[in-house]
């Protein structure tokens, strides 16, 4: 046991040799993680206390999936560039802005857990698609089972990106956290960079984050905004909307598009116009990437390119190796 360990931690511990439920023993290992100083002396504590938080979470998703038995499905099908799960609590808004965005049409009710599955719909964003699915609301202890249980939590962890949805008007920090500690106890982590603790844990996934701020037409919201960006703006992008009052939906549209770290990429033949469809590739993918893209053996067989956009001149030609930008146009040589 490394020396130097906090009051908290042991107190921690106690709870956890106390525990007689799996949720009790995921929130108390928790907490053991969160109080353990992080220097090379807990590095074999750390891992050790993460190789447990894993063990836990799968046994708590069997006993899940036992309780569920044959109920229905949460799983949604991926169309389009991208999939963002949106998430929030009770009443936060994200059926409203569902409809503002797409052509999908939840109910909307002033009453919790209007929505009691996934809902899909597509939202254009310039010359692609990205689908947005609203997720069932979470609570304190969703993870755990409570309200519509975890299943919702599945949604979010196989998006590509997750937006927070946020009523402004309504505490938006406890909202904030409520959100993120209920992804993070299903092992969803948001807007962090994977570390050394992480890497024992093969339950966690890392997605990128945004906070769309809703009800922005409400009084004292921009006061709220405010709270809200001057406390996590360093840690997440954001964004004030109303969806009621409607308006150009374009700023919240890109901030959708930019958490997920893509880039659209248009090839073109040898005196020929740009492709009108264009490939949606990872941020920082490269000539070689939309060579393979295209075709293997172009990959293996490609010479060089010409690039109109990120280039110093239209047309230059280019490596393998050249790092693409959004909305680049490539003519392929081999």
């Amino acid at each position: 046991m490394p020396a130097n360990l906090p009051p908290e931690y042991f107190k921690a511990e106690e709870r956890y040799l106390r525990a007689r439920t799996i949720e009790e023993k995921i929130l108390a290992t928790q907490e053991l993680i969160r109080t353990a100083p992080k220097h090379k002396g807990t590095e074999k504590l750390l891992r050790t206390l993460k190789r447990r938080l894993a063990k836990l979470r799968q046994e708590l998703q069997k006993q899940q999936s036992r309780r569920i038995g044959g109920g229905p499905s949460f799983a949604v099908k991926k169309e389009g560039a991208a999939q963002v799960a949106l998430v929030g609590v009770p009443n936060s808004g994200k059926s409203m802005l569902l409809r503002w965005l797409t052509s999908a049409k939840p109910e909307v009710g002033d009453y919790p857990f209007t929505t009691r599955e996934p809902v899909p719909g597509m939202m254009q964003f310039e010359d692609i698609q990205i689908q947005l699915v609203e997720v069932p609301a979470l609570i304190e202890g969703s993870s755990m089972g409570r309200g519509l249980g975890a299943q919702p939590l599945g949604v979010a962890r196989n998006a590509d990106a997750v937006a927070l949805v946020v009523d402004v008007s309504a505490d938006p920090l406890k909202q904030v956290e409520t959100l993120v500690e209920e992804l993070e106890t299903a092992g969803i982590m948001l807007n962090r960079v994977e570390g050394l603790e992480d890497m024992p844990d093969e339950t966690l996934v890392h997605r990128r984050a945004v906070i769309i701020a809703t009800k922005g037409d409400l009084r004292g919201a921009r006061e709220g905004f405010g709270e809200l960006r001057h406390t996590l703006g360093g840690q997440f992008p954001m964004v004030l909307v109303s969806a009621v009052q409607g308006g150009d939906p374009e700023e919240l549209k890109r901030l959708i598009f930019e958490s997920l770290e893509i880039i659209r990429v248009y090839t073109k033949r040898p005196d020929e116009k740009p492709s009108d469809r264009s490939l949606v590739l990872p941020k920082g993918s490269t000539v070689l990437d939309v060579a393979g893209a295209v075709h293997k053996d172009l990959a293996r067989d490609l010479k060089f390119a010409r690039v109109w956009g990120s280039a110093r001149f239209p047309g230059q030609q280019v490596p393998r190796d050249y790092l693409l930008q959004d909305k680049d146009i490539v003519e392929l040589h081999a």
